[in-house]
């Protein structure tokens, strides 16, 4: 029996089905997480998988299916980016996915979307990478071209910039981050 990636190859349509089910919300997480806007994410992820359907044939059997995924998004998203000079409207914000307090939620989603605007492209991959994709420094090394210890350097810089952020800017959500 072949494996999933060598059903990818041949074109099986099941096998892809399945490849967007298992990953399309890990997409979807990391592509809002660059983008700041859940219809431009939406049209990444779906052009992310078009051009992974159309490549398939290039794929390597033994290769990580999930680390070409999110380069080629990544790509994608990095192109929207350039394209919109990174204006994001927070009108573009998604509807908060925590029931309870929606206004308490939906506020603290704005105030991370701000903070997350402060930070370079590749401060924001990295974080996006991490924080959305749960993935490990080293494999998001790999696929943005840097050490480690960059990354994790990178990581920690952001995260303590976004913190300063929202102490300055936003004070009332300090208590939560």
């Amino acid at each position: 029996m072949l494996n999933d990636v060598a059903q990818l190859i041949l074109g099986n349509e099941d096998a892809f089905e399945e490849l967007v089910r298992q990953t399309r919300g890990l997409l979807m997480s990391l592509a809002y997480g660059l983008l700041l806007n859940r219809e431009e994410a939406h049209d990444a992820v779906q052009d992310c998988y078009l051009r992974f359907w159309r490549a398939r044939k290039k794929l390597d059997p033994d290769g990580n299916v999930k680390a070409y995924l999110t380069t080629i998004l990544r790509n994608v998203c990095l192109t929207k980016l350039k394209q919109r000079k990174n204006q994001v409207s927070l009108d573009s914000l998604p509807e908060p996915s925590v029931s309870g307090d929606r206004a308490g939620a939906l506020a603290l989603k704005e105030v991370l979307a701000s903070a997350m605007r402060i930070l370079s492209e590749k401060e924001r991959e990295i974080v996006a990478l991490i924080h959305y994709m749960g993935m490990d420094s080293r494999e998001v090394g790999r696929i943005l071209g840097q050490s480690d210890s960059t990354v994790r350097s990178r990581y920690q810089a952001a995260r303590v910039r976004m913190r300063n952020f929202i102490i300055r800017n936003h004070p009332e959500f300090a208590g939560g981050i």
